[in-house]
């Protein structure tokens, strides 16, 4: 009896850090200026902690914990982002957290807080519903144009946001779609553009929507390994092209090129001497603070090469989770988020549950520890863990 009411309070701690972490991401999409988004953070970093601490774990997992938290503490002290040490909580807390019921939240708290937004803007109340403004697109010198945020404080950012619920949305729905419904969503995201004109936001969306139908409709793809190695492929040469782009800026003509479809994503990073391939550290400098929109580079220049590299190991091991469990919908997934991140940040940022691929991480990060018929202990009984 003791041990469920621990159990309990564990997951009572969970269920509310989580649902603190997605108004907090609402908030930061509108108008509002947080004023304790910090001490926010440090209560669902807390709550998390509790979690784990009223969590029964196995020796090993118990090492996977601190061996993570060790590495994202390190990080934390060199340059002075909490983020990992909180995405490492938030991750180990989501042990026995059922994964439908967490992305079931995110998604209906999210499609609420953005309605809410859309309607306040709408109405005049609270945020502006559109923008005109020189968005830097183009030659030089950029011309003036209008574009819909519909409260969100930038049009990107909307076109952002509908794809991330889009894609909560094939998550959670896909099996049971008909093909009309994923036409609808396609109209969904095509509506939204026209009045955002965001490129990359719709046409990424575009290609998650027709490559989940497409493996939906074509059961030998879903079996192929051929399908999850290429995404592995696709999520490597991404940040491959990403480095490489990060040190040459336009000086390579193939780059330049690529670049002007990127809207001088890593023109502007280049810029930053940090930013460079050259210069990034195992641990980044607590000096590196520009915000720029080139995800990948940005990863790297923020947080280092050790966590950058475990990001994109976390992309490669739901890829293949999403192989071995059969669910397409998650290399999908990743591969849409991978391509995203080569021009917007949205996924690297201060806000966990702006990224959902950490949700996936929660659940999947202690499957191959289960079914071993190991000891399973909380933190004080470690006596018991290191010996059985």
């Amino acid at each position: 009896m003791k041990t469920d009411r621990i159990e309990k309070t564990g997951r009572i701690c969970f269920w509310l850090a989580f649902v603190i972490e997605l108004i907090i991401v609402i908030i930061d999409k509108s108008a509002y200026i947080n004023p304790i988004e910090g001490q926010l953070f440090r209560i669902t970093f807390l709550l998390c902690c509790i979690k784990i601490a009223a969590t029964k774990y196995s020796r090993d997992e118990w090492i996977c914990i601190f061996l993570f938290g060790a590495i994202a503490f390190v990080s934390y002290l060199v340059n002075d982002r909490d983020e990992t040490v909180r995405i490492v909580a938030f991750v180990a807390a989501c042990k026995g957290i059922d994964l439908k019921k967490m992305m079931r939240l995110a998604f209906w708290m999210t499609l609420s807080g953005a309605v809410i937004l859309f309607v306040l803007s709408g109405i005049g109340v609270f945020g502006d519903f559109k923008i005109t403004a020189n968005f830097g697109r183009g030659e030089y010198p950029s011309i003036i144009e209008t574009r819909y945020c519909f409260g969100m404080g930038h049009p990107n950012a909307f076109q952002g946001m509908l794809f991330m619920l889009i894609t909560l949305c094939l998550y959670l729905f896909a099996d049971k779609m008909k093909w009309y419904h994923f036409i609808f969503l396609a109209f969904i995201n095509y509506l939204a553009y026209r009045y955002t004109d965001s490129n990359t936001g719709f046409l990424v969306c575009m290609a998650v929507i027709a490559g989940v139908a497409l493996l939906k409709y074509c059961k030998p793809l879903q079996r192929s390994k051929t399908i999850y190695l290429l995404g592995a492929l696709f999520v490597i040469s991404i940040v491959v092209f990403s480095a490489i782009g990060s040190h040459t800026g336009i000086e390579s003509k193939l780059i330049d090129k690529l670049d002007t479809i990127l809207n001088g994503r890593f023109k502007f990073a280049h810029k930053i001497e940090a930013a460079r391939v050259e210069n990034w550290l195992l641990f980044a400098s607590a000096a590196n603070t520009e915000y720029f929109d080139a995800g990948f580079i940005k990863l790297f220049y923020w947080y280092g090469i050790v966590p950058g590299i475990l990001y994109v190991l976390m992309n490669l091991y739901l890829i293949y989770q999403s192989f071995r469990n059969k669910d397409y919908t998650i290399a999908v997934i990743v591969a849409g988020y991978t391509l995203f991140t080569i021009m917007e940040a949205h996924l690297i940022s201060f806000y966990i549950l702006r990224n959902y691929l950490f949700i996936l991480l929660g659940y999947y990060w202690y499957q191959p520890f289960a079914n071993r018929g190991r000891f399973e202990g909380y933190f004080w009984q470690a006596k018991k863990l290191l010996t059985g």
